[in-house]
């Protein structure tokens, strides 16, 4: 096989990498809000299921290593190639950002939610205990002002937000990319700082609700430098296909 013809099977290769990957991210998953009672009596199967989630997670995280590498050499292939290799690499590296495969920094804010340490008083019978607390509908709700914003990167408590992210609640504690986490939650973003503190306050808004019932469940701040981390989470789909120019209508 000629070194030309090697070249661009590896560029066909890497094209379809790149729209699987992009076409698959569309499929967003449903948040879902589930509460969990875990009894005593369910100790023994907790401690099963606890070992199950330990060696999928060892199996999850040998195949990101394995999806890196090869994304990793076909990147080495194209900075050796010619100059339309080279111009897709740039449009590899593109799309690995609007997926979250790489780590990014710039201007942005901090937002810091946590639950309230006051309960209803005498004064304000109408607020329930459940008011107090940070749920995954609050999550979603700032994720969402912070995307209408304009913002270009956001991560909950180091977990990046991407297409295919999960946030709810099981129980006292929230799962976000499958991975649990409780209060406080530090939600980073990178976007205009200004507009991205001007959503997330508007009237009516996710903090301004929070606020209502205690001003320290919710604190932000400008930052001139964020960084937040890619997405590390498993990128293969199980049932998503790209939709061939034959099978299409």
């Amino acid at each position: 096989m000629s070194e030309n013809k090697l070249k661009q099977m590896t560029v066909f290769f890497a094209i379809w990498l790149v729209v699987g990957l992009l076409l698959g991210m569309a499929f967003k998953e449903q948040t879902r809000i589930r509460t969990a009672e875990l009894p005593s009596a369910r100790l023994p199967d907790l401690a099963r299921a606890y070992v199950q989630e330990k060696r999928s997670n060892a199996a999850l995280e040998e195949e990101i290593r394995q999806l890196r590498q090869r994304i990793n050499e076909l990147e080495n292939a194209f900075a050796s190639g010619t100059k339309q290799a080279q111009v897709l690499s740039q449009s590899l590296q593109e799309a690995k950002m609007i997926a979250g495969l790489l780590e990014v920094e710039g201007p942005g804010i901090e937002l810091i939610l946590q639950d309230s340490k006051k309960r209803p008083s005498g004064d304000s019978p109408e607020l329930l205990p459940e008011l107090y607390t940070i749920h995954d509908y609050d999550l979603l709700r700032v994720v969402n002002e912070l995307r209408q914003a304009g913002a270009e990167a956001i991560s909950i408590n180091g977990q990046r937000i991407v297409a295919t992210t999960g946030i709810r609640c099981t129980g006292p504690v929230v799962f976000v990319n499958d991975v649990k986490m409780a209060s406080p939650f530090v939600v980073l973003a990178i976007g205009d700082p200004k507009t991205l503190i001007g959503a997330l306050e508007m009237p009516g808004g996710a903090l301004a609700d929070l606020k209502s019932v205690d001003p320290k469940m919710a604190q932000v701040r400008q930052l001139d430098k964020v960084r937040i981390p890619a997405f590390s989470g498993s990128t293969q789909f199980r049932y998503a296909r790209p939709v061939t120019e034959e099978a299409k209508p």
